[in-house]
């Protein structure tokens, strides 16, 4: 028993200093002598584009305890984690209460992007999420995309949480759920 605890509490500091870690500065890019931040998909989307088609925008951006949203992005690189257990630890006695920890930490990073999109809209952020054209203009902007990727990265691995689980309830060998195609 003590030596499972310490497997937990090594996962839960695994997890920790791994989003600790990959918390770094924003994404900028030199504008016309200044700077500007753009969010996490806006740093690769300006990477592709001249400096001069890069336009700033003086409203205020997502942020959440601080953080912007490329700040914020590598955050939900915590989903790895549930994959991992699901990949390579689908016996584990406590998968379940583990397998959930990413999930709900991206799901409270989603809940706040979502907020701020849908309480903030503007010309880039739409607040019309029920049209195409509504979810075309949001992920034009670098929140939109994070929320969209948040959105991602909780549902994806609880989907796979659940097919792991209903594999083992219905004796279907791991190997063919993990296996590709």
């Amino acid at each position: 028993m003590a030596r499972l605890r310490r497997k937990i509490s090594l996962l839960a500091l695994l997890c920790c200093t791994w989003t600790i870690n990959f918390l770094g500065p924003p994404v900028k890019r030199r504008e016309n002598g200044g700077q500007s931040h753009l969010g996490a998909a806006g740093g690769v989307l300006a990477a592709l584009q001249p400096v001069n088609q890069v336009h700033a925008v003086d409203v205020e951006g997502f942020s959440f305890l601080g953080k912007t949203s490329a700040e914020i992005f590598p955050v939900s690189n915590v989903s790895l984690l549930t994959w991992g257990l699901l990949i390579f630890l689908p016996s584990w006695e406590y998968l379940k209460p583990a397998a959930l920890i990413a999930p709900v930490i991206n799901a409270v990073l989603y809940v706040a992007a979502i907020s701020f999109l849908l309480t903030h809209p503007t010309q880039e952020i739409s607040a019309d999420l029920l049209t195409l054209d509504g979810i075309v203009t949001t992920f034009r902007n670098p929140d939109g995309v994070l929320a969209g990727w948040l959105h991602y990265c909780v549902f994806d691995p609880l989907v796979g949480l659940g097919e792991v689980l209903d594999s083992q309830q219905n004796k279907v060998p791991h190997f063919l759920v993990v296996s590709p195609g």
